[in-house]
């Protein structure tokens, strides 16, 4: 739900958008706008006092999107561009769907913005999809996966836990693109880079991630500071073909999985509500920083258009992130 505080200069009427005390008002994005109340106030301008309307109202979605029973018909049965070509990161997703399941607490839908839920792309053969829960532990678990057939197939996920727990996100970015180009992103992302809080959180993950020296590569710099929500057990991996991906990623994120799971298990939750809010103002710093410098931003605007994907970006990916101050609120 999105909240707007608008203000409305009297001038014998007021309306805002089409809006009036009786009913609602389109406000772009796929949203409705709906009146909850107002107050009037002064309002100091070059010509002298003027009587203006401070208007509280309501963006809620057209129509909302549920996970549950779009995620059980998975596996897709085949690519858009084809029953030849193999969804590289199907396994990975069924894996998660099974170990949230297993493991999960309260597991339950957390309903999104259907247009955001999926898109077939009308420019090329392509499709994405995406599905949204939240548990006891975590106060989102996002999925999503980009069929494109062999020029792009991608699954990516983040896990924010409950703000009751002062513990990393679990960020997960696997990339094919083409048949020579896989690129592996896999992490305890901190939201503290001290010694203290890495040693505790972060390097649990270095026996792991020492089974792998595929995925022991270095990050470049060109979009993120990888001493930034970053830890040094980044498991990266840069392939030439798409073999190592079962073989190798497969049983890492397996592994990363559990140690993940047992964290929790391990962290005593500190409910305390200065706590909670530090945790959540760092968990909003995370997204901010990763919508302004996520490389799929294009990608989402070469398939399916810059509007949806700015969309798509602030209001599901990273939907703690203020958009850009240009875009326009009211389309």
């Amino acid at each position: 739900v999105w909240v707007w505080v608008c203000v409305c200069v009297r001038s014998g009427g007021w309306e805002l958008g089409g809006l009036s005390e009786e009913g609602e008002a389109g406000v772009g994005r796929g949203l409705k706008m709906a009146f909850v109340g107002a107050t009037w106030g002064v309002k100091r301008s070059g010509s002298g006092r003027r009587m203006a309307r401070v208007v509280t109202c309501v963006a809620v979605p057209d129509k909302l999107a549920f996970s549950t029973e779009r995620l059980e018909k998975l596996p897709w049965e085949e690519s858009v561009a084809g029953k030849d070509i193999e969804l590289l990161f199907m396994p990975f997703v069924e894996l998660q769907r099974r170990v949230m399941k297993e493991t999960q607490s309260g597991l339950k839908d957390l309903p999104f913005e259907s247009d955001l839920a999926f898109q077939s792309s009308s420019r090329k053969k392509a499709r994405i999809e995406s599905w949204n829960f939240e548990s006891d532990d975590f106060r989102k678990i996002r999925m999503t996966y980009i069929d494109a057939g062999v020029p792009a197939q991608v699954f990516n996920s983040v896990w924010y836990p409950n703000p009751k727990y002062d513990l990393p996100l679990l960020g997960i970015d696997f990339l094919s693109f083409g048949k020579k180009k896989v690129l592996c992103v896999l992490d305890f992302q901190p939201l503290r880079q001290t010694d203290e809080y890495l040693d505790k959180y972060c390097n649990i993950l270095e026996p792991v991630k020492s089974k792998y020296p595929s995925l022991a590569g270095k990050m470049t710099a060109r979009f993120y500071d990888e001493n930034k929500f970053f830890s040094k057990q980044l498991a990266f991996g840069r392939f030439e073909n798409a073999d190592p991906i079962m073989k190798e990623l497969y049983p890492a994120f397996e592994e990363y999985l559990k140690v993940y799971i047992d964290l929790f298990k391990n962290t005593t939750p500190n409910e305390d509500p200065k706590a909670v809010e530090e945790v959540l103002k760092l968990q909003k710093e995370y997204d901010q920083y990763s919508a302004e410098r996520d490389p799929a931003v294009g990608l989402f605007s070469t398939y399916f258009g810059e509007k949806w994907a700015m969309h798509f970006t602030h209001d599901f990916l990273f939907d703690m992130s203020d958009p850009p101050i240009e875009e326009e609120l009211f389309s």
